[in-house]
């Protein structure tokens, strides 16, 4: 009976244990976080309500994990604010096909709405986000992806934290 006893608490230590031990995909986000950040991103999680999709009444809330390139204070003037997401809706004029506005839609050149577009083009399809506002740029995503994909996302963000001419 002792053995029984014995063998019971053993296995509900063991069992705690592996229960703290945190999952492959929790390891494999720690990973992306951790090189992201090596990289200059700074990694939140935020809350999102995304813009009313076609045949909504509301937008839809979301917690999400945002990646954010900080803008450097040299650069000049105040860049426009806007949002774009992986959606349909009305609000989509300059933007790829299932791309929507959210904030920001008519303020932006034709030149900048085209490196918006290109950059939309260029993203992986776990992207369903982008952010500008004049201290950083964002990007909303899955975390679905390699540390390749990490490095990928840091090139294309630097697009857009680049003066355009």
């Amino acid at each position: 009976m002792n053995w029984i006893v014995i063998t019971l608490i053993f296995l509900a230590i063991i069992g705690s244990m592996m229960w703290m031990k945190p999952s492959p995909r929790q390891r494999m986000q720690a990973d992306l976080r951790q090189q992201a950040m090596r990289l200059g991103f700074q990694v939140q999680i935020s809350r999102l309500t995304l813009p009313r999709a076609l045949g909504e009444a509301f937008g839809e809330e979301r917690n999400c994990v945002a990646y954010r390139l900080p803008r450097l204070a040299r650069e000049q003037g105040k860049p426009p604010e806007w949002q774009v997401f992986r959606l349909e809706s009305h609000a989509n004029v300059g933007l790829p096909e299932g791309w929507s506005w959210a904030k920001g839609e008519g303020y932006q050149s034709d030149q900048e709405l085209a490196r918006i577009a290109d950059l939309i083009g260029s993203l992986p399809e776990t992207v369903y986000g982008i952010e500008s506002t004049p201290v950083s740029v964002s990007i909303y995503w899955d975390e679905l992806g390699t540390l390749e994909t990490i490095e990928q996302l840091k090139l294309q963000m630097d697009q857009l934290l680049t003066p355009s001419n």
